[in-house]
């Protein structure tokens, strides 16, 4: 799709840049937690991320994985994490946080819940990919194993590469 078309900062930069405005972070608190980006650049990535990925829709859903991912950028730890219906592959949501706090998972959370119409089964990362944000919160959920959100992003970002 082309997302990130301009190689001045890496892609990985770009996709945590449009993460944390994705999560609620201003283009100006994004570029001073990431540092080498400006405001600018952090709206870029926003934008191009928004138009890229498919339009968020309302309905239900019978099984939502959450995937999560530590990203270290300029000696400074991202937690990035990712929904998606299961049935369908769909994206629904991608969001970042520049540590593993319990109100971060309940704000991506509320995001993953604006999207159903139902309370659909939640299946969890294991290992070092469980998104620490949904552990602390102390909810039930089913724990399975889905691929890497890097990898996920990436392939949706840049098909072909």
């Amino acid at each position: 799709m082309g997302a990130f078309k301009r190689n001045k900062a890496p892609s990985e930069k770009k996709l945590v840049a449009a993460a944390l405005c994705n999560a609620g972070y201003s283009y100006r608190e994004v570029a001073s937690m990431l540092g080498g980006l400006s405001y600018i650049g952090a709206r870029d990535a926003y934008v191009a991320m928004l138009t890229s990925l498919p339009e968020e829709r309302k309905r239900d859903r019978r099984e939502v994985a959450l995937d999560g991912e530590d990203v270290e950028i300029n000696g400074r730890t991202f937690h990035l994490w990712l929904a998606r219906d299961v049935e369908t592959g769909e994206i629904m949501t991608f969001h970042a946080s520049p540590g593993p706090t319990a109100e971060d998972g309940a704000r991506f959370l509320a995001a993953v819940g604006a999207q159903c119409t139902n309370k659909p089964v939640v299946r969890l990362g294991t290992g070092g990919k469980a998104p620490k944000e949904m552990v602390n919160l102390d909810l039930y959920f089913q724990r399975s194993a889905p691929p890497s959100i890097i990898e996920r992003i990436s392939k949706l970002l840049f098909p072909g590469v």
